[in-house]
């Protein structure tokens, strides 16, 4: 049976609070009609107010964290105005935007259900250009709400399956599917950053995992897996095949310089009584494990869809990451920001 992953969760903190919150009893209509039946409601800040409480300074000097973040979006994702504040207040949406045809600074104003940016002619007949005010952050390449983006996200952090991610959002197996393929551009774009694992002449355990996937539209592939000894720090990355040039060619872009290597049997298609490291005596927890847990089939979509490597790029930040993997995706998202 399918986890929902919210084994241990302490309901104090505010995170876990809003998660349980979305799974309570009184839940009992499709997130859809929650999210029409607000605009009839909903009462929306002036731009200019939203953007004076976006600029304000903190009373305390010490930089904010990004669980405090977490916490302070998880306080108002039943509020636009407000999470649009904090958002932007955060770093995670732009607190000013520059007009792409005339180079002048816009102005936030509100659209029916929405503050968009706003650049007016000289003349103040029109408008110059317009642009959502998502434009120039991660969210700027997807129609979702904020608060279905960050339900999913918090979720699909904390290890809940798809089953149980589809039936607490009301989403199709399909819309599941398509929102963690945007997801995982975050985990993409964190393990690309990591250096070489091996460091300091550290033991590092290698293997070549063989799948042969079950549906008959994905080819069989092979898996390239590394974990440093004593720590998380870790790789995995599909090969074109499984020859010594190939091998090597990993080892060198993915291994430190003179770190000892030892190469774990392989389940390759002429090795079917292999032997493996017998992850589940170290590690008593399933999610703890990195070699066993790639070793299983990964979803078929992420096969089918060419998004293997995505996948495993997930596997190795969680790996990785451990529990602070959702801080990590705040600090991306406010990273994109910053770069755009």
């Amino acid at each position: 049976m399918d986890s929902d992953g919210l084994e241990g969760f302490d309901y104090a903190r505010p995170l876990q609070v809003a998660l349980s919150q979305l799974n309570g009893l009184t839940y009992d209509h499709p997130m859809e009609d929650e999210e029409e039946q607000s605009r009839v409601t909903r009462k929306y800040m002036k731009p200019a107010e939203l953007c004076a409480l976006a600029d304000e300074e903190d009373p305390d000097e010490t930089p904010i964290t990004a669980l405090q973040i977490i916490d302070e979006i998880t306080d108002v994702l039943t509020d636009y105005s407000k999470t649009c504040t904090v958002l932007m207040k955060r770093g995670l949406l732009k607190k000013r935007q520059e007009c792409k045809k005339c180079f002048r600074m816009m102005t936030l104003r509100r659209r029916k259900d929405a503050y968009e940016w706003r650049c007016r002619t000289k003349d103040k007949k029109g408008d110059c250009s317009s642009c959502s005010i998502k434009t120039g952050s991660w969210f700027e390449y997807t129609k979702l709400s904020f608060k279905m983006i960050f339900n999913f996200l918090i979720m699909h952090c904390k290890m809940c399956s798809p089953a149980f991610i589809s039936e607490q959002l009301k989403l199709s197996y399909h819309s599941t599917n398509e929102i963690r393929r945007f997801l995982y551009q975050l985990t993409d774009r964190i393990v690309a950053k990591y250096p070489k694992i091996g460091e300091n002449q550290k033991e590092v355990y290698m293997e070549l995992i063989h799948i042969k996937p079950k549906v008959s539209v994905a080819a069989p592939v092979i898996i390239a897996a590394g974990k440093e000894a004593g720590s998380n720090r870790c790789f995995a990355v599909v090969l074109r095949d499984s020859s010594p040039a190939t091998v090597n060619d990993i080892k060198r872009n993915y291994v430190a310089y003179g770190a000892p290597i030892t190469m774990i049997q392989t389940n390759g298609p002429t090795d079917p009584s292999a032997i493996y490291m017998n992850e589940e005596q170290l590690f008593p927890h399933q999610k703890d494990r990195f070699f066993s847990n790639l070793r299983k089939d990964p979803p078929d979509n992420s096969l089918a869809n060419g998004l293997i490597q995505s996948f495993l790029n997930d596997q190795v930040a969680r790996k990785a990451e451990g529990t602070h993997l959702l801080e990590s995706c705040i600090d991306e998202l406010r990273g994109f920001v910053s770069r755009h």
